[in-house]
């Protein structure tokens, strides 16, 4: 897969949520429902206006380095208004141009954001692989998130699902609570690249033989991309890609990428017509949430 720009996106995502709270943590139920929809990286502004069905999590990066916490701690009230919970990314703990880490910011700002209602949990890292970071770095960045905050899950973003779980792109315990796939196959010069039947399994019983229990979120493409080969999906070809997800993926959740992004040449914001069909695709089946290991 082609390595995105990193600027202003969205997904939404859609999940039969099964979130654990801990690696370790014994089978059980968690005292509060998760998610049943994302929406990643809305502007605080435009929490108001995402429309109904409402996605009921929102993914923010914010930047420890430049801003103090009022920004973040606004955006967690905005999204409380709308009983909305936010899944936080410090962007600062990744350097993606160097392939290193820096966990040193993660307990001071933790510590400003733990005891709000609205927090659902942290993002640890986006499509290691891509940028040279180790699966020592990833534990690293895990148990950071966790000696600091022990109550909310740490999700990690992976790509190259090729190679998922090789030394390139390494999964084990102990590198996060949620394992987040993402998938872009409807190229231009290719076409709609079929390999979900291929690598979905193999993802799958990795994940099963390695960390029993995580669910697993698939990361759909409804954008367009030209410096990436990619393609617009048509309205078949994003439902495809979500059926593909739950047959070979047995995806716990499928997240829509991507909502607005101005390096992109479409995205769902600028393409209601495929926003519809997404929003058609939502379903939420939240019970009791089983706490995994």
């Amino acid at each position: 897969m082609m390595r995105k720009p990193f600027a202003i996106t969205a997904v939404l995502a859609i999940a039969v949520i099964a979130f654990p709270l801990t690696a370790a943590a014994a089978p059980g139920v968690l005292p509060r429902p998760g998610p049943a929809y994302a929406a990643w990286e809305v502007p605080v502004m435009d929490i108001a206006v995402l429309g109904s069905p409402r996605p009921t999590l929102l993914v923010k990066a914010f930047s420890p380095s430049t801003q103090t916490p009022a920004p973040v701690v606004r955006y967690l009230d905005e999204a409380a208004k709308y009983r909305q919970r936010v899944l936080l990314y410090f962007v600062d703990t990744v350097n993606y141009s160097a392939g290193t880490i820096n966990t040193s910011v993660i307990p001071g700002w933790v510590a400003k954001v733990t005891n709000h209602p609205a927090l659902y949990g942290y993002l640890s890292v986006k499509e290691p692989s891509w940028n040279r970071i180790s699966l020592a770095e990833l534990r690293s960045l895990y148990q950071a998130y966790k000696n600091a905050d022990a109550n909310h899950p740490v999700v990690a973003l992976l790509g190259d699902t090729p190679h998922f779980g090789t030394s390139a792109n390494p999964w084990a315990s102990g590198v996060a609570n949620v394992l987040w796939v993402d998938w872009y196959p409807v190229t231009i010069r290719r076409g709609y690249l079929g390999a979900a039947s291929v690598n979905f399994p193999k993802i799958k019983s990795y994940v099963a033989a390695t960390t029993p229990g995580t669910p697993i979120w698939l990361m759909v493409q409804g954008h367009g991309y030209a410096a990436g080969d990619l393609r617009t999906p048509t309205a078949a070809e994003l439902r495809r890609q979500v059926s593909d997800g739950f047959r070979y993926l047995g995806a716990a959740g499928i997240a829509f990428y991507t909502w607005k992004n101005p390096l992109y040449s479409s995205d769902f914001a600028r393409n209601p017509a495929l926003w519809d069909v997404a929003r058609s695709l939502m379903v939420s089946n939240v019970g009791e949430v089983v706490v995994g290991r």
